[in-house]
């Protein structure tokens, strides 16, 4: 999971802003089978997808400092279509 988040990332475009619910759409539509593979670890417990998102999330802040710098939250299209709250970066 970690390489597929690096290289998202590493795709952005300098100076942009991104979240990550984009992160997690592009795993969703490019790395589909990793993705499910990652986010079964989290079935059957409580807020199954909210837990394995945030882990995707803690997956790309540890790119905090390096290539990315954290700049607050957004407020974006989460994978059910619905408006959430999120973590966002912009690309350094």
């Amino acid at each position: 999971m970690e390489t597929a988040i690096r290289q998202i990332v590493d795709e952005v475009p300098q100076g942009c802003i991104f979240d990550s619910h984009f992160v997690i759409n592009q795993l969703i539509k490019r790395c589909s089978d990793q993705y499910l593979a990652f986010a079964s670890k989290f079935a059957g417990g409580k807020r199954a997808t909210l837990a394995a998102h945030g882990q995707i999330g803690m997956e790309i802040n540890k790119l905090d400092g390096t290539v990315i710098e954290k700049i607050g939250d957004a407020w974006s299209e989460t994978i059910h279509t619905a408006p959430g709250r999120c973590t966002c970066w912009r690309k350094r």
